[in-house]
């Protein structure tokens, strides 16, 4: 009786560290602002632009979604540059995890006559602890300064953030010595999976299972 309890209450343990490790939104700093006093985007051609966001758990990073502006199909070179980096006193510092991906684009619109699109793409940076780091865009390669009209659109300005908190820049033609604020918040969410620990809750739910499980069986017997 006890062992098929306890393999019970074991399965009961298992479905709720299954469900902490489920993919959720880890951080989400809005979509665009429909606010028309503060729609707008910062150039991602010739500039490479950074925003910051905060982890509440151990996680593995797996997507970002973020918006763009665009005068013409052209603007888009083909590729977005990413990193991830974590932070060096309000500004991205060490690099831990970097990649090109080619995000599913998808039309959302037009604003202030620039065509809006939603960008999607998969990345795999893993077990980034609790605490606050960057992500940095660029539209293509590095080496790709060209200026064009591809920018990383603005979301609602947080009222509590102050402007060393919010997006950053450093200008890549002519080459910038250091990061620079630009006052503004991006639109993206990222998405992954934490590693979260049951909370006592859950603890006391799986042990009032088990409580019930073992009445249940000496009613029976």
């Amino acid at each position: 009786m006890v062992k098929k309890n306890m393999l019970q209450l074991g399965l009961l343990i298992c479905a709720l560290q299954a469900s902490s490790a489920m993919a959720l939104t880890l951080w989400d700093n809005g979509g665009p602002s429909t606010t028309v006093a503060n729609q707008g985007s910062s150039n991602l051609s010739d500039t490479q632009q950074a925003q910051d966001f905060t982890l509440t758990f151990t996680s593995d990073l797996t997507a970002v979604r973020f918006w763009n502006l665009e005068a013409s199909p052209a603007d888009y070179v083909g590729s977005i540059f990413y990193q991830i980096t974590g932070n060096n006193a309000g500004v991205p510092g060490a690099v831990l995890g970097f990649g090109t991906a080619t995000p599913t684009r998808t039309a959302a619109g037009t604003v202030l006559g620039f065509n809006q699109f939603q960008n999607d793409f998969a990345l795999s940076v893993n077990n980034l602890a609790a605490g606050t780091y960057w992500i940095t865009l660029h539209n293509g390669p590095l080496a790709s300064t060209t200026f064009t009209d591809f920018s990383w659109s603005w979301a609602d300005l947080d009222a509590t953030n102050t402007p060393t908190v919010r997006g950053q820049e450093f200008l890549l033609n002519p080459p910038g010595t250091q990061w620079t604020t630009n006052d503004q918040e991006h639109a993206f969410n990222i998405t992954g999976i934490a590693s979260v620990v049951p909370e006592p809750a859950a603890w006391l739910l799986a042990g009032a299972a088990f409580a019930t499980l073992t009445l249940r069986r000496r009613r029976t017997v």
